[in-house]
Parts: structure tokens; C-alpha cells; sequence
């Protein structure tokens, strides 16, 4: 009865630690981003409106266009500064989630503002903000048109553009008001440039005249652009994770070369789950044991910040981002693919960064 009794517990050892450290994996498909990214020539685009909304006399969107030493009279120096995929550089202010936001910087002048934290000034909006007062008050048109020089850019929204990720334009800068269209409200907003909008491409356009585009980054700047952007989707995703009273995770850097590796596969293989192994294998192999583990994939997103609003929005996506089972995060990224996993780990697990 006694030998009995051992056994069973040893039995009921082994199961416990077989399910710790092989427990499911949850891989969602591959989240490509909606905007072809191909502008096509077209005709006849209109001119913007003579009728132009004003500039916000106050707020983030005063920075566009300034040099930077207005920015850091009024938020200090930047707590990172690293490179972007666009020629322009990341100034990251990061802080503090509250705070959290990203100025693009070229030639030391401000040619964009990202803002994500709650506390910011991001007038006329605000973070948070219910959708439905925007709608209300701000005039909100399907074709938002651009002119630099002689040069004219039509963009053109959809459906989804319209109710995720909206185009205001206002005098010299123009506004994208990104919405969480589970909660129904303000979830970042970006105001930039029109250069900078124009080279995004972050919907639907057709151009008459010179398409602006982006110089070819060296390997070196490519791979420190990419890893820029990791840490850019790990701190967002805890910004937003603590907007809705969940702790952040934890950055583990064990787990970031498997990312990284995916991220590599992934581009390799046409952007899609083929040449990509299953996630499991991959962890068991480096040696990695968890209790559960799961991986977001996207591609062709215009940066770190449209790629986290992307899977936000999208409903088996975002139960990765938030779900309070994980404690642990890895992000890996090879020229806009995107690998993003959430692990569930004993403290403490592995190197961390």
C-alpha cells in the first residue's frame, strides 16, 4: 500500500512537471497589414481645401515642425534615441506609461509625435476618449488630400480605417487618432507631418507627380532599426496592458532569440506561417520550460506602434496582449515582420533584459 502511495505520487510528479513545461502554445495566424503599400499613380486628385481646420494652439501637435529644443525645454531629454526604418530617428520617451510617447526626429526638427500615454496633451483629443465625441466634433472626411510642392497624394480610407484608425487634417499637420474599437475609445493618436504621412503610406493612395520614398538602410542600421523596434512593441504593449489594470511583463531575453529567429523565418517565408516551425519545439529546444506560452505575428505594418493597434484590434490577437496568465515577454523583428510571444514562467525564468 506504501509502495503504492509513492508511486502515485511520483506519478503525479512527473505529470505536474510534463505540464508545466509542455503545457499548449497559442499561435494566431499572421496579421498582414490591410494597406497594399503599393501607391499607384492617379489623375485628377483634388487640391486640399482652402477651408483648413487651425492647428491645436495647444498640445503635442505644436511640436511638429519645431526644432527639437522646444521638446526638450518641455519634456526633458529623451530617454532613448534609436533608429527608425525611415531615415528619421526615435526619440522615446519612456518613462512612465502615463507619459509614454515618440517624437521622429530628422535634421533636428520634429517631424512626428506618437503619443500613448494617458496623461498626455494631445488636443482636440484625448486618450481614452469615447469614439462616439470625435465623431461628434470633428469633421471626418473618406479622402484626405496632400500637397508638397506639385506634388499631390490622395489617401483614401475604408470602413475599418474609419472606425480603427482615423485622418484628421488640420492646418500643416495632420492627426491619426487611433481607436481600441473593443472599448470604443481613443487609444494613441500621431500627429505628423506631410512628408512623413506621405512616406508612411499608412492608407490607400494614389499620387500625381514625385513619390516620396524611403533611401535603402545599410545591414548595420536595418538591424538596429529592427531592434529599436522590439523594445518599442514590448513598452507599448505594457502601457496598454496597464491601461486596463494589468501588470506589465516582463522582458525575457531567452526567449527574445527564439522572436527573433521567427521573425527572420517569417520574412523568409513569403510573410506567412510557412517555413515557421511550431513555437513549442522551439522552446523545448532552447531549453525553455513554461507554463503556457503564445505568439502574435504581423507584417508590412508602417512601424512598431501601427503593428500593436493592428493586433489590438483583432480579437484573437489581443486576448495574447491581454491576458493575465502571461508574465513574460519577447519581441523579435526583421523589416516589418513582426514575431511578439507571451510566455507564462516560474521566477525566476532565464536571463531577462
Amino acid at each position: 500500500m506504501k509502495f503504492a502511495l509513492r508511486l502515485i505520487a511520483v506519478l503525479a510528479a512527473i505529470t505536474a512537471v510534463i505540464l508545466f513545461t509542455t503545457q499548449g502554445t497559442k499561435e494566431n495566424d499572421p496579421l498582414i497589414s490591410p494597406v497594399p503599400n503599393t501607391a499607384m499613380p492617379g489623375e485628377g486628385a483634388p487640391s486640399p481645401g482652402q477651408d483648413s481646420v487651425s492647428r491645436p494652439e495647444n498640445g503635442l501637435s505644436v511640436f511638429v515642425g519645431e526644432t527639437t529644443e522646444k521638446l526638450t525645454r518641455e519634456f526633458g531629454r529623451p530617454d532613448r534615441i534609436e533608429p527608425s526604418m525611415y531615415g528619421y530617428e526615435w526619440w522615446v520617451f519612456s518613462r512612465s506609461a502615463d507619459t509614454y510617447m515618440m517624437a521622429g526626429v530628422q535634421n533636428g526638427t520634429v517631424n512626428q509625435v506618437y503619443a500613448a500615454g494617458q496623461d498626455l496633451d494631445v488636443s482636440p483629443f484625448s486618450i481614452g476618449e469615447p469614439m462616439e465625441e470625435i465623431y461628434r466634433y470633428t469633421i471626418i472626411e473618406p479622402e484626405v488630400s496632400v500637397e508638397i510642392g506639385t506634388n499631390r497624394y490622395l489617401f483614401s480610407l475604408n470602413g475599418d480605417d474609419l472606425e480603427e484608425r482615423l485622418l484628421v487634417a488640420f492646418d500643416g499637420v495632420y492627426a491619426q487618432v487611433y481607436a481600441d474599437r473593443e472599448e470604443g475609445e481613443v487609444m494613441a493618436v500621431r500627429y505628423l507631418s506631410p512628408r512623413v504621412l506621405v512616406l508612411h503610406q499608412p492608407y490607400e493612395m494614389t499620387y500625381e507627380g514625385h513619390l516620396i520614398a524611403t533611401e535603402p538602410l545599410s545591414s548595420a542600421v536595418q538591424i538596429a532599426a529592427d531592434r529599436a523596434a522590439e523594445q518599442q512593441v514590448m513598452e507599448l504593449t505594457n502601457v496598454f496592458r496597464q491601461r486596463h489594470e494589468l501588470l506589465p511583463l516582463q522582458a525575457d531575453g531567452s526567449a527574445a532569440v527564439i522572436a527573433r529567429e521567427r521573425a527572420s523565418d517569417a520574412a523568409r517565408g513569403s510573410r506567412t506561417e510557412e517555413g515557421i516551425g511550431p513555437l513549442s519545439d522551439q522552446l523545448k529546444l532552447a531549453g525553455i520550460d513554461y507554463g503556457e506560452a503564445g505568439e502574435n505575428i504581423a507584417a508590412d505594418y508602417v512601424d512598431s506602434a501601427a503593428t500593436v493597434h493592428g493586433w489590438v484590434n483583432s480579437p484573437e490577437h489581443r486576448e495574447l496582449i491581454f491576458n493575465r496568465k502571461y508574465n513574460r515577454q519577447a519581441a523579435g523583428v526583421s523589416n516589418k515582420v513582426y514575431s511578439h510571444l507571451f510566455l507564462n514562467r516560474k521566477e525566476p525564468a532565464g536571463s531577462s533584459e
